[in-house]
Parts: C-alpha cells; sequence; structure tokens
C-alpha cells in the first residue's frame, strides 16, 4: 500500500507492479474504484491477475479502508479524491473501472476529464443507481452500533442480495467476511448517495471506449438498469454473465477477467 498525502489527508493506494513500467507504449494505467462501504480489498485477486503486464491502481476512497474521512460523502468528493491520486501518481491518461458506486464515480470523472480517460469500465454499475428504502432500514439494524464504529462483516440482507444463488457458501462466507471496510455511518451515507445517483441526462456527449459487465442475478443493479446505460452511452458495450449477482468479479472470476483483457487489449 502507498501512503498519499493530500492536503491534511492521507489515501491509501495499491499500486502494482512496484515500480511501474515506464517505458516508450506502457500501457494506460488501470484505475480500480470499490464499491459502497468497501474498500481496494475488493481487486486484490484483480492485481495478481492482471499485474505486471499492466500498471494496476487501487485507492481506498476516503472514509474507507486506510484512508482519512474527508469532510463529507459525495460524488464529487470522492471524483476529486481519484483526480488528487492521478495528479500526486503523475497520471497523465488512464482507464477507470468502477464496482457498483465506485462505477458512478469513474463515470462522474470521465465525465468530468474526458481527455484523461482512455476507457471506461462499469462494474455491476449504472448512470441510476436506487438503494430501497427498506434495505436502508435493515443496514440501519443489523449494522454495529455507534457512527464510528468499524464495519467489516457485509450484513446478511446486504449479502442475500449481493450475491448469486448459484454462488458456493464457501466463496460467500469468506469475501463477506472482509468486504466491508468502513465506519457505520460512512456505509449508510454511500448507500444513500446511491439512492438519489442519477447521471442519465449527463450521458450523450461521452464519447470514450465504454464497458459495462453485469451479473444475470444481480439484484442490487439489475440488467434493466445496466441495459439502459449501455444504450445511453454512443458505442457501450454490455456483457451478463451468467450464475452471477453484483459481485461479478469475485463470483464468476475467470469469465470476468477474459472479458477485461478482451477490452483492455482493444483500449490499447
Amino acid at each position: 500500500m502507498r501512503r498519499l498525502r493530500i492536503g491534511p489527508k492521507i489515501l491509501r493506494v495499491r499500486d502494482e507492479p512496484e515500480p511501474p513500467p515506464t517505458h516508450p507504449g506502457a500501457l494506460s494505467p488501470l484505475v480500480c474504484l470499490h464499491g459502497a462501504g468497501m474498500s481496494s480489498v475488493v481487486w486484490m485477486d484483480l492485481l495478481r491477475q492482471i499485474a505486471p503486464a499492466r500498471r494496476i491502481i487501487a485507492p481506498d476512497l476516503p472514509g474507507h479502508g486506510q484512508s482519512d474521512p474527508w469532510q463529507d460523502v459525495s460524488l464529487d468528493r470522492y471524483r476529486d479524491a481519484v483526480a488528487a491520486m492521478c495528479e500526486q501518481l503523475k497520471l497523465e491518461r488512464v482507464t477507470l473501472m468502477g464496482h457498483s458506486l465506485g462505477g458512478a464515480v469513474a463515470l462522474h470523472c470521465a465525465l468530468s476529464w474526458p481527455k484523461r480517460v482512455a476507457g471506461l469500465l462499469l462494474v455491476a454499475s449504472a448512470a441510476q443507481l436506487d438503494t430501497p428504502e427498506e434495505l436502508l432500514q435493515r443496514l440501519r439494524t443489523e449494522l454495529p452500533e455507534g457512527d464510528e464504529t468499524q464495519v467489516d462483516t457485509m450484513p446478511p440482507s446486504l449479502a442475500d442480495l449481493a450475491f448469486s444463488p448459484a454462488t458456493p457458501r464457501e466463496l460467500r462466507s469468506r469475501w463477506q467476511a472482509v468486504l466491508m471496510q468502513a465506519p457505520r455511518q460512512g456505509v449508510l451515507d454511500d448507500f444513500r448517495l446511491c439512492q438519489r445517483l442519477d447521471l442519465r441526462a449527463k450521458l450523450d456527449p461521452l464519447r470514450i471506449p465504454t464497458l459495462i459487465i453485469g451479473g444475470t442475478d444481480d439484484l442490487l443493479v439489475s440488467p434493466e438498469q445496466l441495459t439502459e446505460t449501455q444504450q445511453a452511452i454512443p458505442g457501450a458495450e454490455l456483457t451478463l454473465i451468467p450464475s452471477a449477482g453484483h459481485l461479478v468479479m469475485l463470483e464468476q472470476p475467470t469469465a470476468f477477467v477474459n472479458r477485461l483483457k478482451q477490452f483492455l487489449s482493444a483500449v490499447a
């Protein structure tokens, strides 16, 4: 993990390989953004499969994992953290990949500074997200008490929606135990942000190679939502992976990585 100082705050970043490739013609770095209440841990297996062929950078967004919290939780705040990270690491042009809320952050980055984005991958993510009020109520009940109490384990109600019924119980249990890495209030704030997030009206000018990957069994961001976003972004592609839910990159890693590599080769 690298420790970046951004003003008075610390942003922790996974950065592989070390040292990064600097030769002429080196592929654009892949910046991976995690979802609500999670951390860069969600990308650890991917780092091992993609690096060192390409530089992979996965930050803990502010208030998640080992990164300091910033003033508030907003899409602009997360975008600005990604921009500050890219500036410190001297990344002039990147490929962005985000999961769920992280996909919305990646999309917001691409809309804000398109000339710096070589490609865009939305993983179980769409231009419009939604958190049912019923899920928020359950999270308030199931999360440990105390706004600053660290949440490490995915609550049962969220896990039931995040994983496909086809996912082996052992795999679900392993990831459910480590995926959440944020204080209780931060988790709730992330899901509230998802509840009102809608970027659909801003998509038409986007002219960046885009791939949307989702699971056929996703109950949090439906295939219909993915299709709507794919149709609104000129030239965007959509891949739905069978027997996968909201955590498609963990539930069906081989199919996910194969499709990811195919897209990255086309972008390169």
